[in-house]
């Protein structure tokens, strides 16, 4: 009872505390970068002018949908409410972390899926975007639904959030297929080691041992490839039809993107991992210090493969940085500064931080070993996880931090290889908050007026 009175006001504080930056931001700046696009349509749905359409929006229009849904019947369409739709999002999202996790991480104290909630949830770059009208919040609220329907099993229900979290981004079809993947992986095992050579197993943690044994099962066996089959679309149907739909879509479309494709086409641009790793790294302090001994003990005993690697990434970096054109044009972003004052300053720069990308990379690996404490995290999740990361970053020419929100959130929450203290998170918790003093403060006292804008312009993630 004490801890669910320390979440209910964990809950109450960052509600009142959200509240007043937002009015804050809001006081400050009533169009904040690409806001101006986001806005406009917000107010053209939420008058019911559904046939208006900015072709400068490059994303499905569920964000529109949902803000007329809540605000059109109340003719609440001012910049001011179609804002707010974000920060109840948010505060959404902090009741789904901790409700995730408590199922992830069921023989853990709620003192500590407090502080990992507290600290998942003030994450700087989506805690920042609650107090503006972009996609990002709601749809990380719709992955997070469909997430926990996922694990208790309410797979129609999971179905219809993966839905409305594709209505809110295209990418979010990536986290669709790692949700139907790793159940499809887990039945072909539940399936072949009951009635294949294989031995029943009582628990499902599953590990590549399994998966290994299951192929061999599969292969010449045409009759336990049907169950599968037959099975996995019994219980996963709604998944399926999501994935047919937008590979429909692809085919009419011609591209993922919708309005301006031109701005925003994929190509393989390995170095965004590294990046990720980096944003991994910094956000998530609890793991990389408690990890600290683990990774060098890993580097030191496996050194041959640590040069090669270490080639390998100067390599990639040589052979495949791209600079978007809108990083290096737009200094609104905490990018644009990082790229210039850093990574463009020296030639040499952007190969320093590579021994930094390997060790967290050697951190993620370590995260990502299917787990014997948790249903959850098994061989399928984590073969999946790598596989929807690649294609939700490194096919990005643009570096933005908001790509990387949803890889980060989804293997913080399942994850249970790293089990950090108490003390460590809170540390970490300390770090998000500062952080996000750090970046509302250059938001509304840093400045400057762009020679085509009237409006003063700012700096965001």
């Amino acid at each position: 009872m004490r801890n669910h009175i320390l979440f209910f006001a964990f809950v109450s504080v960052y509600s009142i505390v959200s509240l007043v930056l937002f009015h804050l931001i809001y006081r400050t700046s009533k169009v904040v970068v690409d806001e101006e696009f986001h806005l406009r349509q917000g107010e053209h749905y939420c008058h019911g002018r559904f046939e208006v359409w900015d072709e400068k929006i490059t994303t499905f229009p569920g964000l529109y949908l949902v803000s007329a849904s809540l605000l059109g019947p109340f003719q609440a369409c001012s910049i001011y409410h179609l804002r707010m739709v974000s920060l109840i999002a948010s505060i959404a999202n902090v009741y789904l972390i901790f409700i995730i996790r408590k199922v992830v991480l069921a023989n853990r104290s709620d003192v500590y899926l407090l502080l990992e909630s507290i600290s998942l949830a003030t994450l700087p770059p989506l805690y920042f975007f609650s107090h503006l009208y972009y996609t990002d919040v709601l749809s990380v609220t719709m992955v997070l639904i469909m997430v926990y329907f996922n694990l208790r099993g309410m797979h129609n229900w999971g179905a219809i959030a993966a839905f409305m979290a594709i209505l809110m981004r295209q990418t979010n079809i990536v986290w669709v297929g790692l949700v139907l993947g790793d159940q499809v992986i887990k039945t072909t095992l539940d399936i072949c080691l009951a009635n294949g050579k294989g031995t029943k197993r009582k628990s499902r943690h599953y590990g590549f041992k399994d998966l290994f044994q299951a192929v061999k099962i599969l292969i010449g066996n045409p009759k336990i490839i049907l169950d599968v089959l037959g099975c996995s679309l019994t219980l996963y149907f709604g998944y399926f039809l999501n994935i047919l739909c937008f590979l429909g879509f692809l085919v009419l479309n011609g591209s993922i993107v919708i309005g301006d494709k031109s701005a925003h086409v994929a190509k393989i641009h390995l170095p965004q991992v590294f990046y990720f790793s980096l944003f991994f790294a910094a956000f998530s302090s609890s793991h990389a210090l408690s990890s600290l001994k683990r990774v060098a003990r890993f580097i030191r005993r496996k050194w041959p493969i640590t040069v090669v690697c270490l080639c390998l990434f100067a390599a990639a970096v040589h052979m495949n940085t791209i600079v978007h054109p809108y990083m290096l044009a737009d200094n609104r972003h905490y990018t644009f500064y990082i790229w210039n004052r850093f990574y463009a300053r020296w030639w040499f720069a952007r190969y320093l931080p590579i021994p930094i990308y390997f060790a967290v990379l050697v951190l993620l690996g370590q995260l990502l070993l299917p787990s014997s404490n948790n249903n959850e995290q098994t061989v399928g999740f984590s073969l999946l996880w790598v596989t929807a990361t690649l294609a939700s970053v490194a096919l990005q020419q643009l570096i933005e931090v908001r790509y990387f929100i949803l890889p980060f959130l989804i293997l913080r929450l399942i994850q249970t290889n790293i089990r950090t203290s108490n003390k460590l998170l809170a540390l970490e918790v300390v770090g998000n908050l500062a952080i996000n003093a750090a970046t509302f403060y250059i938001f509304v006292k840093k400045e400057f007026y762009w020679s085509d804008y009237r409006e003063a312009q700012r700096i965001i993630w």
